[in-house]
């Protein structure tokens, strides 16, 4: 919210510098993001929290500036209850009085609508308000002023006089002051009359009865709607506004007949011919202030501090709270909440207010004891030794929201501008933002995101990692499924010249492998293999399922350039994605140790001629069946296609170390090996040695 340093002096003596006020506000609770400096005055850009409402006004950073800095707050002009000169001809029927405890209305004759005086234009730009005409101007000027977001209907325009505040009905529609048509549902509320919605109760007013220059009477409605039943229409809408989001967050329900008074005030003093009709007030049950009881005690062990009841007392007064000594057991004060304070409900919210006044700086700092400190569970240890692991490969950890958005799903699927039909997706029903409407269902797309936005700012080298959750629709239950699942993606552009001289080569298939390899080997994971596989997120032809035994753990490979294109990334991009559960069911993390071999072992070499289709993993796996115990090792070291070797074939070249732990091998024990190994492959993969 911004907050213009002048306008605060208007109602409290400051006699600080507008940056040392923005630090005193921020440790008090009230962050200043930045402070911009405009004609003589000094913009001041608060971040406030979610649950002070009570703030995004004028008034509001008025009273905790006051606080703050112990300086008395100064309403700039007492608002005088203005009586009637003509009837409210209006009948006000409220449908449910738990979505809207409160509403208020009231008729103003003789006005003209035309531009705002300059000083409420600049007051309203200071706040970062477009002025429009004096009438919508006065109303935006009250919520900027006092926090209540107000209304102005074209009295003539409502049929039958008539204002309801009903729920919509199915299929009912409203097009609203931002030139948009509206379908509603049962669940949304409206302030309607007998023709149909002319509002949405909290957030936007309709074209039909908007304020126009022809327009000479209007009715000006404040009210106090259910802060829940606000957002959850503004989020189905998708549509946020100044007065939505304070209704969001709570409203004061006892200050709305003074800011009726303060904008018809202000409407006369621009039109002085107008005339004002009593307010009608329809508050069919009253909301109480909440009592809280105080513990002095428990409020300095909490804080470790020893603050006197005094000094306690003091601070909750100048923060508006009534404060009345009491006895009764441990508690010694009774503190009445103010009505524009929704977020006190306990006594540990008392204790925060207390301590933020007080000052954070305040409180002695000391370590907490630990009695006891819990065992790691395995899921746990594996994670973090796979943090380590990764880390040490060169790899940095990232971490993303849960959300995803369709437009990159549009992109994954190749169907770019296109909407997005999710099938195993999760859609949330209720999003923040139409970018967070789905839940993911794999880390590659945020992966990618990360990437491409390195990329965009000259990162030439990505790699990182993430270990996260990604969720699936169930149809036997109500709630998503969750797994836990490894991401790595990798990205080298190449070509590029190191400051050695030495030419950096591009990221390929064998660094992800590797990468792989070193992870599972670390993790006790040996019996692992890599079969090639079709998945529409990868390249054709470089993908592969990471296989133990039976059981698939996961995907490795290119990212397929279709994405990569609609991305604008290069094609060199390759990632992997593991069930993270499954992996940690073969972890072994116990480590054996032997004596190093006494005797010494034979390696020999052997080069064959197979078919492309045969893979390297089966060739390895005739070997070492072939060779049982006696061999060590095998180690591919070349692979070639070309001349001498017949089309659809490859060469490869495997170097076999063979070593027994009780005696030197003899040459005709290796022979005998080695032939074996040769007869078996021509036997049962149909390889010949070249």
């Amino acid at each position: 919210m911004k907050v213009s340093y002048n306008w605060l002096k208007e109602y409290v003596d400051i006699n600080i510098p507008p940056h040392e006020l923005s630090d005193r506000l921020t440790m008090a609770g009230f962050e200043v993001a930045g402070i911009e400096e405009m004609d003589e005055d000094y913009i001041m850009d608060i971040e406030l929290t979610v649950n002070r409402g009570d703030c995004l006004s004028i008034t509001g950073m008025a009273k905790e500036v006051s606080a703050i800095l112990n300086s008395d707050f100064k309403p700039l002009l007492e608002i005088l209850q203005l009586k009637g000169e003509i009837p409210c001809e209006i009948n006000i029927s409220l449908q449910n009085p738990v979505l809207c405890p409160r509403y208020t209305a009231r008729v103003i004759q003789g006005i003209r609508v035309e531009p705002s005086p300059s000083w409420l234009k600049e007051r309203l730009k200071g706040f970062g308000i477009r002025p429009i005409n004096n009438i919508v101007d006065v109303t935006n000027f009250c919520l900027a002023e006092l926090g209540h977001p107000m209304h102005a209907f074209d009295y003539d325009l409502i049929s039958a006089k008539d204002i309801i505040i009903r729920q919509a009905l199915s299929g009912e529609k409203i097009s609203a002051l931002d030139e948009q048509e509206h379908e509603l549902s049962q669940e949304t509320l409206v302030i309607a009359d007998q023709n149909g919605p002319l509002a949405l109760a909290g957030i936007i007013g309709g074209s039909a009865t908007g304020v126009t220059d022809n327009t000479t009477t209007i009715l000006m409605e404040c009210a106090y709607f259910l802060p829940s039943s606000v957002r959850k229409t503004a989020r189905q809408l998708g549509i946020q506004t100044e007065s939505s989001y304070r209704f969001e967050r709570g409203v004061d329900p006892q200050g709305l007949i003074r800011a009726q008074d303060r904008a018809a005030g202000l409407i006369l003093s621009m039109c002085s011919e107008a005339k004002i009709s009593n307010i009608a007030d329809y508050y069919p049950t009253i909301i109480p202030c909440i009592k809280v009881l105080l513990r002095i005690e428990r409020v300095n062990r909490i804080l470790g501090t020893e603050i006197t009841t005094e000094e306690m007392r003091d601070i909750l007064i100048r923060l508006g709270f009534v404060v009345e000594p009491i006895v009764f057991h441990t508690y010694t004060l009774e503190v009445t909440v103010p009505s524009f304070r929704l977020d006190i409900t306990r006594e540990i919210d008392i204790v925060e207010e207390i301590v933020r006044i007080y000052g954070y700086e305040k409180v002695p700092v000391s370590l907490p004891s630990l009695t006891s400190v819990a065992s790691k569970k395995k899921a746990q240890i594996v994670s973090e030794k796979a943090k380590d692991i990764l880390c040490g490969c060169g790899l940095n950890e990232v971490i993303t929201y849960s959300f995803l958005n369709p437009e990159m799903l549009d992109k994954m699927d190749g169907r770019v501008g296109q909407a997005a039909l999710p099938v195993n997706n999760v859609v949330v029903s209720n999003p923040l933002s139409e970018e967070g409407r789905l839940l993911t269902h794999s880390l590659i797309p945020n992966l990618l995101e990360v990437a491409a936005w390195n990329v965009n700012r000259g990162v030439g080298e990505v790699k990182i990692f993430e270990i996260a959750r990604v969720f699936f629709r169930s149809d036997d239950k109500d709630l998503p499924v969750e797994q836990e699942h490894l991401g790595i993606m990798i990205r080298n552009e190449g070509d590029k010249v190191r400051w050695d001289g030495e030419k950096q080569k591009g990221s390929s298939f064998y660094d992800l492998s590797g990468i792989l390899h070193a992870l599972f080997t670390e993790l006790g994971i040996h019996e692992y293999e890599l079969k090639e596989i079709a998945d529409e997120k990868f390249h054709p032809g470089v993908c592969a399922a990471i296989m133990v035994g039976n059981e698939k753990l996961g995907l490795i490979g290119q990212i397929n350039p279709n994405i990569t294109k609609n991305l604008k990334l290069s094609q060199n991009i390759y990632a992997m994605e593991i069930e993270w559960q499954k992996v940690i069911a073969f972890v072994n993390l116990n480590r054996k140790f032997t004596p190093l071999p006494r005797y010494p072992s034979v390696t020999r070499d052997i080069a064959i001629l197979a078919k492309d289709e045969v893979p390297s993993s089966k060739i390895v796996g005739v070997m070492q069946d072939a060779g049982g115990k006696l061999i060590e090792d095998i180690r591919l070291f070349d692979l070639y296609r070309g001349e001498q070797v017949p089309e659809g074939y490859k060469s490869l070249a495997y170097s076999i170390t063979c070593r027994l732990p009780d005696k030197t091998l003899t040459e005709n024990e290796v022979s005998i090996v080695h032939e074996r190994i040769v007869k078996l492959l021509e036997e049962e993969l149909g390889v010949r040695v070249r």
